[in-house]
């Protein structure tokens, strides 16, 4: 069994006012409640920032009984006024008269009954991550619809309040009660009218206006889904992927239509299900219901497929980098090589050496785009459109990534990025330049070799001895350097290729080179060994990553994708580059 936790506090609903009927609540403090969701686990927050609450559907709505919003016989109170002070929001309820309900007032006043819950729903969350991989989803734009009398709450703080009314709620309490908007009476408690003054002045402006309530039935968000809308996707993508292979659990969801499991979702969030298809995308698009997280679930998976399998030749000859924290510029180290070993004296005494580090930093930012899928394409179950418009994304998220280590690799006029020194990476003080062009050949690749194999650790002094790999060159060079590179019988010894065979260099072809030069070509140690540039990702955002809203100015669901990426030159004696000829 799961374990209760309880805290002790004090309780004294001295609030309650035995002739109007009504107390006053704590319906949120903003504490966070451990939830769950398509991802896993995560601690969800309210932010009780009055700028970030809408209490207009709150200042009129019903008090229920636990939640219950199917049975008007649930309705135990009226909200009267509401308000947000930057910690925690309070209300003030007015009980109904109903001889059935008596019993719970009673409790309620006598402080039997005293948690409270909020139904709300979230227009805008925040989502962070710490570094022990706590999800935190803050909601910064959300709206309360209901306030429920529960047995337990989500929110320790969320009770009935003992401390009596000051001035201002006073004021807006009448205010509330006359039938005045919260705006009126929020500006008379600015004004700073006496309370006789405040009086006078709502009673005229109740003459004089009218108060439109809005009594529709508030929708409550909870999480019941249980992992529905993950098994609902992996379904979806078995049509736009026939070989993939769903889950057992995700199998009655098969051959789906979009509409359909828009309906499913909306039953599971105990919304209406009825009416055509074209009400039923519609409404999940604009209600509590999961559909636009299962587009985005979806529309994530063909993303990720396509974003794998996009070619790259610049990330065979880079290093993938541990993610970063934060977007922080990430301090290199370089491995400094250990010093000279020395033959132990008579004593038995060992001299000390130390290691040496040069430092290198860059940092990751974030990158994105913002497309549509319309209301006709989903209402049509289109889900080629959504495959194309995906997939396309996915390769253009690899692509970016493709040509931004291009351009790192040839900025500053081919040398490559500035390191620690202030110099380019590729220059003629490094040892890893050639001094003229010249064209792939046993004479300047030999050159490339030698000076590879004579760079210097960081001491200066000692060799060592990075090992070419593989050779890089653009799309212009290719056939040329096929033809260099391949494995000949020659008739006589000095026609051998030193370069040629399976035990060498690797060809690797980057047509983005193009560009930049048509001619230019590197060679480059193994990445794993002497890495000279390197790329990473925020931590916890590893590859492109996409989220969903419903569209106001377009007619559907807008998805943005976004990429948290980065790289920098972090050494250079693991390559060599030639201008070409």
């Amino acid at each position: 069994m799961i374990e209760i936790l309880t805290r002790a506090a004090v309780f004294e609903p001295s609030t309650f006012n035995e002739e109007k009927r009504t107390i006053e609540v704590v319906f949120t403090t903003g504490a966070a409640v451990l939830r769950n969701d398509w991802e896993g686990s995560f601690q969800e927050q309210l932010s009780t920032d009055p700028e970030a609450v809408n209490l207009s559907e709150l200042r009129g709505a019903s008090v229920l009984n636990t939640h219950n919003r199917f049975d008007v016989r649930e309705v135990l109170a009226v909200v009267e006024d509401a308000s947000m002070d930057g910690t925690r929001g309070v209300a003030r309820l007015r009980f109904g008269e109903r001889l059935e309900i008596a019993g719970i007032v009673q409790d309620i006043r006598g402080g039997v009954i005293r948690s409270v819950s909020v139904g709300y729903t979230v227009q805008e969350w925040k989502v962070e991550k710490r570094a022990d991989g706590t999800r935190i989803k803050t909601a910064t734009k959300w709206t309360p619809k209901e306030i429920s009398f529960t047995p337990l709450a989500a929110d320790a703080g969320a009770k009935t309040r003992s401390e009596p009314m000051n001035h201002a709620e006073q004021i807006r309490s009448i205010a509330t009660a006359i039938g005045v908007s919260a705006a009126f009476a929020d500006d008379l408690v600015t004004r700073n009218l006496s309370l006789e003054d405040a009086r006078k002045a709502i009673i005229g402006e109740a003459a004089r206006s009218t108060v439109v309530i809005d009594n529709r039935a508030p929708l409550v968000t909870r999480d019941g889904t249980d992992g529905l809308v993950a098994r609902m996707a992996d379904a979806v993508y078995v049509r736009i992927n026939p070989a993939h292979k769903p889950a057992n659990d995700a199998r009655p969801y098969v051959g789906r239509r979009l509409p359909d499991l828009a309906r499913e979702l909306l039953r599971e969030r105990g919304l209406s299900t009825f009416g055509s298809d074209a009400e039923i995308v519609t409404r999940s698009l604009h209600s509590t219901s999961d559909f636009p997280l299962l587009l985005q679930d979806v529309t994530g998976k063909v993303l990720a497929a396509a974003y794998q399998v996009a070619p790259s030749g610049m990330k065979v000859v880079c290093r993938r980098g541990p993610s970063h924290p934060d977007f922080k510029g990430r301090k290199i180290l370089r491995r400094g090589e250990l010093p000279t070993l020395e033959k132990v004296n008579e004593s038995g005494e060992f001299k000390r050496g130390s290691l040496l580090e040069g430092k290198e930093s860059y940092s990751v930012a974030t990158y994105g785009k913002v497309f549509g899928m319309t209301r006709q394409t989903i209402i049509n179950d289109d889900l080629s459109a959504l495959a194309d418009i995906a997939a396309g994304w996915g390769l253009a998220a690899m692509e970016f990534e493709n040509s931004f280590l291009v351009d790192k690799l040839t900025e500053n006029s081919g040398g490559g990025p500035t390191l620690a020194d202030a110099k380019n990476l590729f220059h003629a003080d490094h040892g890893n330049l050639a001094g003229s062009g010249g064209a792939i050949s046993d004479t300047t690749l030999g050159a490339a070799r030698l000076a590879m194999r004579t760079q210097k650790g960081l001491d200066g002094s000692t060799p060592i001895n990075a090992t070419p790999r593989s050779l890089l060159v653009p799309a212009a060079i290719e056939t040329t350097a096929e033809n260099y590179l391949a494995t000949i019988y020659p008739a006589q010894a000095a026609n051998v290729n030193p370069f040629g065979g399976t035990n060498v260099l690797t060809l690797v072809v980057d047509p983005r080179l193009d560009a930049k030069s048509a001619t230019r070509w590197y060679v480059f140690a193994d990445p794993a060994v002497l890495p000279i540039l390197e790329y990473a990702y925020l931590e916890g955002f590893e590859g492109v990553q996409v989220e969903t809203r419903a569209g106001f100015d377009m007619d559907g669901v807008e998805i943005k994708a976004r990429l948290d990426f980065g790289a920098g030159g972090i050494d250079f004696r693991g390559a060599y580059a030639n201008a070409g000829a």
